[in-house]
């Protein structure tokens, strides 16, 4: 048996204690000092970035761009970049933002895949040796072929669309509905650089959108009552000039998950974007931090039907994160201390990656 220690994650909150594991499975978690252990700080499961577009990790950004010239589709400076890139390109690319995401603590990330079947096939064949990826594909243009859904149907989790704004509102419907009748999760962009008609993105049934920065309190509270969560990305609004309405969020009982948006301008970088949602939360009127912990850890899970439970227990498949001791107060270290270095051990099932001594 492995140990680790320090304070717990636990479905109570934080505990002073030890977790004990193998084979794969977290045996015993217990207050006091283990016999040994091999990291010892704040243990956590891992993060969750509910949103990314990692295939333009390697695109320079031309910061006179807007955001639409910089990555609407079809003829945004992105678009261009990743058509022209090769499939061996895009696979080293995804490799290395899988391996740098799971050094960071992350095991599973949502990508908004571009390119149509082939970019989502892309992904789903590359071999990303750490976190591993939902994919949310889309069509390769913006209109709804039947035979084209189909076989993206085959290979992605769900769809991702870039915003109703982009399209004919009837083809995004027939999008929508066959990605429902396929069993698949449905997902936009929604309100993030112009306020777009909630009704509208309601009727798309979708299962969560993306932003929302530009939302009325009345479109958050539509959300709320509908049970429809969102996912912000403070760094990359902020980039923007806009920032993420987190705390008119939260008031309005919106459930938010975390994301990190464009490689090209923001590294999937979790630990990063928490101290930022931290402290924009901060600067918004909130007085603590812990919506932070439950947006990067459970309401993703919870989003992406992952397993939804907070918090480390005995039975538990192995999925944790230590990042180390900054001896403060636990919530707020991990939400806005932790990101100035690599976590110290990083499990995941079989797979586990240790901060070098």
């Amino acid at each position: 048996m492995e140990y680790v220690a320090g304070a717990i994650l636990t479905p109570e909150g934080f505990v002073e204690g030890y977790v004990g594991f193998e084979d794969n499975l977290i045996v015993e978690v217990e207050r006091g000092e283990p016999p040994t252990h091999i990291a010892k700080g704040i243990v956590t499961p891992t993060l969750i970035n509910s949103h990314t577009h990692v295939a333009d990790l390697r695109v320079p950004v031309d910061l006179s761009l807007s955001l639409e010239e910089l990555v609407a589709p079809p003829d945004g400076l992105k678009h261009r970049m990743l058509s022209s890139m090769s499939k061996v390109e895009l696979r080293d690319v995804f490799r290395e933002a899988s391996e740098f995401m799971f050094q960071r603590g992350v095991s599973t990330f949502a990508d908004f895949r571009e390119s149509g079947i082939e970019g989502s096939r892309l992904l789903y064949q590359s071999d990303c040796g750490g976190a591993l990826p939902v994919i949310m594909g889309r069509p390769m243009d913006l209109k709804f072929d039947r035979e084209e859904m189909i076989s993206l149907l085959s290979v992605v989790n769900g769809v991702g669309i870039s915003s109703i704004s982009d399209w004919n509102y009837s083809e995004l419907m027939e999008v929508a509905e066959l990605t429902h009748q396929k069993g698949k999760m449905f997902a936009l962009h929604a309100s993030e650089r112009l306020r777009e008609d909630i009704d509208l993105i309601l009727d798309l049934k979708p299962d969560y959108l993306v932003h929302m920065t530009m939302a009325t309190d009345s479109d958050l509270e539509i959300c709320s009552d509908h049970g429809l969560p969102v996912v912000v990305c403070p760094r990359s609004n902020l980039f923007y000039g806009r920032k993420p309405p987190l705390a008119r969020m939260l008031d309005a009982g919106v459930t938010i998950a975390l994301g990190t948006d464009n490689a090209m301008i923001s590294l999937p970088d979790m630990l990063t974007e928490m101290e930022f949602a931290g402290r924009i939360l901060r600067q918004q009127g909130f007085n603590r931090v812990d919506p932070v912990l439950h947006m990067a850890l459970c309401n993703g899970r919870k989003i992406l039907n992952l397993n939804e439970t907070i918090g480390i227990q005995p039975g538990s498949p192995c999925d944790l994160l230590v990042v180390g001791p900054r001896r403060g107060e636990a919530v707020t270290d991990f939400v806005l201390r932790s990101g100035s270095a690599n976590p110290l051990l990083v499990i995941k099932g079989k797979t586990t990656r240790r901060e070098p001594r």
